[in-house]
């Protein structure tokens, strides 16, 4: 028999829909909005054929009880329900994990929570509204069974129910470095309903039960934040001063770039042993996955200051030694001579002329905080660093504050300039710890120059490779051949200024 009476406002509103459904899933890039407006439009589908099927008996002149229509209700009651679930859980996901608490980590074990727990809403609404059943034997049932599946998987319900208590005690999140009770130490790449999954140093992965992590004793090392402390021992001999070694130390400490200043690297006396002192260096840095690379560079820093410094590492040994003179004090640098031969600036010189400027030189003891020389003084000398860390200062306006630039340490030269042309001091030196410097003046230098003028050209020629790397970095627009050029003039201007200021 015909249908009669067929709501084509309805049958407008399913094609509308699915014409919408087609356009958003075109239009729409986000994966999670196209799942929302899909969930929204299967949704109003459900509503309107429930409409449609409400109406069924009067079109096909059945009476209103009969089976077939009573059945097609259902079904569509019950696809009813489980996708409004569905837009439940995607409504959730846009307006309140992407939206009200987008600047917050949601854990994913809540979000899957919440998700289940639409779904039993869900089924509760079917079996009430869609069967007419009490839900109380429904309930009771599901304790009986939830009794069952307790005793059968309590070893796993377990494992939930400290998944969720982590999730919201929340002492470790994902991309956190932790340590546990046994040893271990890894970091968090994923929490889930049953475990968490850390990855080691050595990217390989262990899934540890979420009972075992609720109550192990967990250290987390981005906790309160991804900065932290660690300790390197080093021992030294009794003949050096505590206070020069822990100069040395700090200053290691400070050259490395990844170190953090505030707070600031703390040296200490740790114990006194048969033949060494023990010293304890703390450092604060950032980021405990990269503690391998931090632990690398404070060390070879420490060797670096300490062979600049000429100490010695200490070890356990006994030895007799017999002296015909008295053993030198480890109070001194490396030797001066070998400090100049080490510097490119004089490493054209002869092995009696480095001698013979070592043994002028003036050895200068400064303070942390101490000022060495002042941006725009008058100067015509050279410091050579023997142990420490200064840090260059420059005011590039009268009116602007110093701003620092760059730190120099053990086996680095500042002044050159002012010791060759007689020109104004460039930067300000600040110590940043106590250090060791040699001062190098005109009168040294010039019994040299005048003996060998030949010596003033090399000098010219590493100048200017040096003031070639600033300009380099200063001026990278400019063109290789204005560059080259340039360098050429500044040679040969840097050249006659020597000249003059030497009177060669």
């Amino acid at each position: 028999m015909p249908l009669q009476g067929v709501p084509l406002a309805l049958l407008g509103l399913v094609a509308a829909g699915s014409f919408a459904l087609l356009l958003s899933l075109h239009f729409v890039r986000d994966r999670v909005n196209r799942k929302l407006i899909s969930s929204a439009l299967m949704f109003l589908f459900i509503c309107a054929l429930i409409i449609v099927i409400d109406d069924f008996p009067s079109w096909i002149e059945v009476e209103p009880g009969a089976a077939l229509p009573t059945l097609l209700w259902q079904i569509a009651s019950v696809f009813w329900w489980l996708p409004l679930a569905g837009l439940a859980i995607r409504a959730t996901e846009v307006l309140l994990w992407r939206g009200l608490f987008s600047e917050q980590a949601v854990p994913k074990l809540l979000k899957d929570v919440l998700g289940a727990a639409y779904f039993i809403i869900a089924v509760f609404g079917i079996v009430a509204f869609v069967f007419e059943q009490p839900v109380t034997g429904l309930l009771a049932t599901s304790g009986v069974v939830a009794v069952v599946l307790g005793f059968a998987l309590q070893n796993t319900l377990g494992d939930v129910f400290s998944g969720i208590a982590l999730n919201m005690e929340h002492p470790y999140r994902q991309g956190d470095w932790i340590q546990l009770d046994s040893g271990f130490e890894g970091e968090v790449v994923e929490i889930n309903w049953r475990a968490t999954h850390l990855r080691s140093r050595m990217d390989t992965e262990i899934i540890q039960p979420n009972a075992g992590m609720a109550t192990a004793r967990i250290v987390n090392f981005h906790y309160p934040d991804n900065s932290y402390a660690f300790l390197v021992q080093v021992r030294l001999g009794y003949r050096v001063p505590p206070a020069r070694a822990k100069a040395v130390l700090k200053a290691a400490a400070l050259a490395c770039e990844r170190v953090l200043v505030d707070p600031a690297p703390v040296p200490r006396i740790l114990s006194f042993e048969e033949s060494y002192v023990v010293y304890e260096l703390k450092v604060w840095v950032e980021n405990y996955g990269e503690h391998p690379d931090h632990l690398n560079n404070v060390l070879t820093r420490v060797w670096e200051h300490l062979r600049w410094a000429d100490i010695s590492v200490a070890y356990p040994q006994r030895d007799v030694h017999l002296y015909e003179q008295e053993e030198r004090e480890e109070f001194q640098s490396l030797a001066v001579a070998d400090l100049l031969s080490q510097i490119d600036l004089f490493a054209s010189l002869q092995e009696d002329e480095t001698m013979a400027l070592a043994a002028q030189l003036e050895m200068r003891q400064v303070r942390a905080g101490q000022h060495i020389v002042e941006q725009g003084a008058d100067g015509s000398s050279l410091y050579v660093i023997a142990e420490g860390l200064l840090e260059v200062r420059v005011r590039f306006d009268e009116n602007d504050e110093e701003r620092a630039v760059a730190k120099v340490g053990p086996g680095e030269f500042f002044g050159e300039m002012s010791l060759l042309t007689g020109a104004p001091r460039s930067a300000s030196i600040v110590a940043l710890t106590d250090a060791v410097i040699y001062k190098i003046e005109k009168i040294h230098l010039e019994p040299l120059l005048k003996a060998r003028p030949r010596i003033a050209e090399t000098l010219v020629d590493l100048l200017s490779q040096r003031q070639e790397a600033t300009e380099a970095v200063a001026q990278a627009s400019r063109d290789a051949a204005g560059r080259t050029a340039a360098q050429g003039g500044y040679a040969e201007q840097l050249l006659g200024r020597i000249r003059s200021f030497f009177q060669l």
